[in-house]
């Protein structure tokens, strides 16, 4: 089967689409151009042809190529090029819609399905299923370790006034929660980034940066 880099995408108004993209985990260390069979979702009944893409490649590494035709009318077109939804199209559903409070109440555990569903890491970065599988339970288990973790340490100092708190007890919370806010920029940072390159989303704006950016917001 020839790869899909070559084919064009249309959506239902003809307008010109960007392909879908699926990353892909190098068998070897290959060159620019070489091409190899790889497998969707490891799936050894649903083979297609690969292509490396400039630069080459190491052996483990992962890199996005286009996601070929597989003929199946029932796939569902996902949109690429740009982001199905605007900013405030969150309301769309309603404010007490699952998907709305989950994001707002619980958002590691949203993004944590979001990571799963792309087959990211705990760190949202393209891995191997080996890697990938249990990225849900990982997210998880981090939330509620701090939770525990900065509750335990909230009991402790309440047996103290503002002035008089153990050095060691604020240690600890400051270096607890500036350990787990980098975690959860860098993971929600690189998790926005696997989305656009998958669905093909350019930077509109702080180009280098926005995806950072939107992670701080």
């Amino acid at each position: 089967m020839a790869s899909a880099s070559n084919q064009e995408y249309t959506n239902q108004n003809e307008e010109e689409m960007k392909p879908l993209m699926i990353s892909v985990t190098a068998p070897a260390t290959l060159p620019e151009g070489y091409t190899f069979e790889a497998y969707l979702n490891d799936d050894p009944s649903r083979p297609f042809i690969c292509e490396v893409p400039e630069g080459g490649v190491e052996e483990g590494k992962t890199f996005l190529t286009p996601m070929p035709d597989t003929g199946d009318a029932n796939r569902i077109k996902a949109p690429t090029g740009k982001w199905k939804d605007g900013l405030f199209n969150c309301f769309s559903l309603g404010v007490c819609h699952p998907s709305l409070c989950c994001a707002f109440f619980c958002t590691r555990i949203a993004m944590a399905q979001i990571m799963t569903r792309m087959s990211l890491t705990w760190l949202g970065e393209p891995g191997q299923k080996v890697a990938t599988q249990n990225t849900f339970k990982v997210v998880v288990l981090l939330v509620v370790a701090y939770m525990i973790y900065s509750t335990s340490l909230e009991v402790a100092s309440m047996d103290y006034g503002p002035g008089n708190t153990p050095i060691l007890i604020l240690v600890l919370k400051s270096v607890g929660s500036f350990l787990f806010t980098v975690w959860s920029l860098y993971s929600l940072c690189r998790t926005r980034q696997s989305v656009r390159r998958q669905y093909s989303i350019p930077e509109e704006h702080c180009h280098g940066c926005e995806d950072l950016c939107c992670s701080f917001f």
